[in-house]
This record gives C-alpha cells, sequence and structure tokens, in this order.
C-alpha cells in the first residue's frame, strides 16, 4: 500500500548488495548507428521511432547486431550507467547460475529432493516429492498465484524466509505448470544453504557476471539487511548494455567471447519447449514456454526474457540480434512483433 505498483526506481525501496564487475568485456558499438524507419501507417502518430518509444513509455532501448550495439537510447533522467530493474528477467539471470551451481557441486542434481536442502519443508504435505527441476520449471505444483496479493506480499517482504515455507503443495510435483516466484526463492533457499557462508550475490559475481563480461556492477535487493536474502526471483538489476548479455550468452551457446559459462547442453535444455507448460497465455498473447526462463514467439522464431510492465530481452537468432527494452509500462506498442520488424529492416 505504501509503495504502490513497482516502477523502474522500485530497487531503491530496498537495500541491496552489490555485484562487481571484475573482468569486463566492452561491448563494441558499430560506428554507423542503425536508421530504424517506422512503418507508413506509424507515421500518423509518431514522426520518429525515437518518439514513438518515447510516448510508449520507454525509458531505454537497445539494439545489438552481429556482437556490436546499433542502436542506443535513453530517456528523461536513464543514462547508459543507470541500474534498471530485470523484475522477472531475474529468473532467467537465476536459471545461469542454477547450471553453475550444478556444475561445481554446489547443487548435486535436478533430481535432487527440495526437501533434502530445505528439511523445514518435509513435513508439509507434497513437498517430499518436489524436485530442484520441478522448481526450475514451475511445475512444482505450489498453490501461488503470481497475480495476486502473493505476488505484491512476496516482492515487498521484509521476511521472505517466512513466505516462502507458507503455501501448500496443490497438484502432484511435476504434472502441473503454474507461473509462480516462490519456485525460484526456493531455488535460492537451496543454493544458499550449500555456499559454506559465501553469499549468493558473491557466487553471481564469481561464476556468472565476472564470466560473461559485464562492463557495470549491479545488485540483488534484499528483503531486509537483517535477513539479508537475495530475491532471485525478481530482484537484479544492471545497466541495459549488461542486461543484453544474457541474450548473447545464449546466442553464443553459453559463451561470452572464449569464455564458456555454461555448456552449450544446457543452452539447448533451457531452451527447449517444456511440454508441460507448452503454450501459455501472457501480456504477450500466447507463446510457448522454454524449459528453463525463457519464452518463444509461437513461430518459434525468436525468444525472450520479459519482466513486469514490459521489460524484455529478445533474441532472433537468424538475424545474430539482441534487442534490450526497457519502460514503466508497455504503452500501445506491440513488441515482440516490433522488435522482428525492426530485424527485418536491418
Amino acid at each position: 500500500m505504501y509503495f504502490g505498483q513497482p516502477s523502474l526506481s522500485s530497487p531503491t525501496y530496498f537495500e541491496s548488495r552489490v555485484v562487481r564487475a571484475p573482468s569486463p568485456l566492452p561491448l563494441r558499438t558499430s560506428a554507423a548507428p542503425a536508421k530504424i524507419r517506422i512503418t507508413r501507417s506509424l507515421h500518423t502518430s509518431y514522426a520518429s521511432f525515437d518518439q514513438l518509444l518515447h510516448d510508449n513509455d520507454t525509458a531505454a532501448f537497445l539494439v545489438v547486431k552481429d556482437d556490436e550495439i546499433v542502436y542506443e537510447r535513453y530517456f528523461d533522467r536513464i543514462k547508459a550507467t543507470t541500474q534498471l530493474p530485470s523484475y522477472s528477467m531475474t529468473k532467467t539471470f537465476a536459471s545461469v547460475l542454477v547450471a553453475c551451481a550444478l556444475k561445481d557441486g554446489v547443487l548435486g542434481s535436478l533430481d535432487d529432493k527440495l526437501v533434502s536442502y530445505v528439511p523445514e519443508l518435509a513435513s508439509k504435505p507434497g513437498y517430499a516429492d518436489v524436485k530442484l527441476e520441478h522448481l526450475l520449471r514451475m511445475t512444482a505444483g505450489i498453490d501461488f498465484v503470481e497475480d495476486s496479493y502473493a505476488g505484491g506480499a512476496f516482492y515487498y517482504t521484509t521476511d521472505l524466509r517466512a513466505r516462502m515455507y507458507a503455501y501448500d503443495i496443490k497438484w502432484q510435483p511435476g504434472t502441473h505448470y503454474l507461473y509462480g516466484s516462490i519456485s525460484m526463492q526456493l531455488l535460492w533457499d537451496a543454493m544458499n544453504r550449500r555456499l559454506g557462508g559465501k553469499t549468493v550475490s558473491q557466487y553471481f559475481e564469481e561464476r556468472v557476471w565476472g564470466p560473461i563480461g559485464a562492463e557495470h556492477a549491479s545488485a540483488w535487493s534484499l528483503d531486509s539487511p537483517k535477513s539479508g536474502i537475495e530475491k532471485l526471483f525478481g530482484g537484479f538489476s544492471a545497466t541495459t548494455r549488461d542486461h543484453a548479455r544474457i541474450g548473447m550468452l545464449f546466442l553464443h551457446g553459453g559463451k561470452m567471447g572464449d569464455r564458456e559459462v555454461v555448456s552449450p547442453e544446457w543452452i539447448r535444455e533451457s531452451l527447449e519447449v517444456d511440454p508441460i507448460a507448452g503454450i501459455v497465455q501472457t501480456t504477450d498473447g500466447k507463446v510457448k514456454r522454454g524449459k528453463y526462463q525463457w519464452f518463444w514467439t509461437l513461430d518459434g522464431r525468436s525468444y525472450f526474457a520479459k519482466g513486469y510492465r514490459g521489460q524484455y530481452v529478445f533474441v532472433i537468432p537468424d538475424k545474430n540480434m539482441v534487442f534490450v527494452r526497457f519502460g514503466d509500462e508497455y504503452g500501445d506498442v506491440d513488441w515482440p512483433a516490433l522488435f522482428v520488424q525492426i530485424a527485418d529492416g536491418l
């Protein structure tokens, strides 16, 4: 009630842990920025593409083609160095961290039972059958409705640990898909308990943020300074350029430059369409759900991570392109369709 709907300034409401950028690999910038033209029909409403962006609540817009920044715009007080909240795109970054944790032995296997990491849940009916893979695919059967009071309370609570353990199992694990932040936060709990005193933020810096060559520091929001729990479901903030790296990482089969961050096998498995989730309804209409925190357009041409109120990392493999868009609302634009239209025109 006090904060209301989250906005691009929401990360300032919370304490956070800084994630340093120890090994930057700056992105190249094209010598000749791309000229993006709008269609004749859009010209009746907008004089230019920049105006379309501005008038539709866009704060930042970035296009990377062939690993070069070919178009970059910021509006109002936003700059290239501004940390912007990923919201649920955080889950896609988190999925990469899970891959690293499996490789390092922090997590044993996706077939491991959650209760072997979080024994407090063993007494709750149904949790004994929940595997780590169920959490990663959001098929654990937990009765958590994202678009409800539960989702808002999860985002703003100062005691995530209590809320993590508050929800019942409604469906047999592995049989039903339901999008829910609870699943990613329970994965945080499993990892956090096996890091030997290292924070999840420190581990992320060491295994993901450094290896992908991030240019700027990022941050993970905490529920409170006292408990210090990173919001693995939606609390990550970083610059627009550094957000593009998650798309580039998947575009290049798990590598950034000559650094392998995750295996090509993990990339393929992540992007495979989930047979349980299948086609899901989102604010972008019907899309296919990838296994590990990506969505696919129905035509199978593009995949994307998306966050609350119109944040996107959108990848078009056949054009070797990554789009990043941040805004305080969607506006009146079908963003996935626009990304594809732009790509086909460049």
